[in-house]
C-alpha cells in the first residue's frame, strides 16, 4: 500500500504543479497536522482517495472549519488495507494550547487505545 505523508508545510509540487500521473498509485493520504485545510480539500479532490489527519499543534482551525471530505483520525485506532494505523496528533506541551500535551497526557489517550490495539 502507498500512503503519502504530509504535513507543516504545504508542497509546491503537488499544489502548484499536479500532475495526476505522479500520484496514480497512491491509495491512501494522511495529514501530520499543521496543513490548511483547503489544502487537504485538494488533495481529497484532486488524488481521489481517502484522507485521514490528525491535529497538528496549530489546528484549531479545523474546530471551526475541518477539511470537507477528511476524517480524522485523531485518538483512534483503524486498520485500512491491512495497515494499523494509529492516530495521535499534537505535539509536546509548551504554550498550553488545545492541541498540546504533557507526557501523561499523551499516555492516558494511548492507554485508552490499547485494548483496540491489542484486539487487532
Amino acid at each position: 500500500m502507498k500512503i503519502l505523508l504530509v504535513s507543516d508545510i504545504e508542497s509546491r509540487y503537488i499544489w502548484d504543479h499536479y500532475n495526476k500521473e505522479k500520484f496514480k498509485d497512491i491509495e491512501l493520504v494522511i495529514s501530520c497536522g499543521d496543513l490548511n485545510a483547503s489544502y487537504l480539500q485538494f488533495l481529497v479532490t484532486m488524488v481521489g482517495v481517502p484522507v485521514k489527519y490528525v491535529h497538528g499543534n496549530h489546528d484549531e482551525q479545523y474546530l471551526l472549519s475541518p477539511p470537507l471530505g477528511c476524517d480524522s483520525i485523531d485518538d483512534t485506532f483503524t486498520i485500512i488495507n491491512g495497515q494499523r494505523i494509529l492516530g495521535l496528533g499534537g505535539s509536546p506541551e509548551y504554550r498550553g494550547g488545545i492541541f498540546q500535551y504533557s507526557e501523561k497526557d499523551m499516555c492516558r489517550r494511548y492507554k485508552k487505545l490499547y485494548k483496540k490495539i491489542k484486539k487487532a
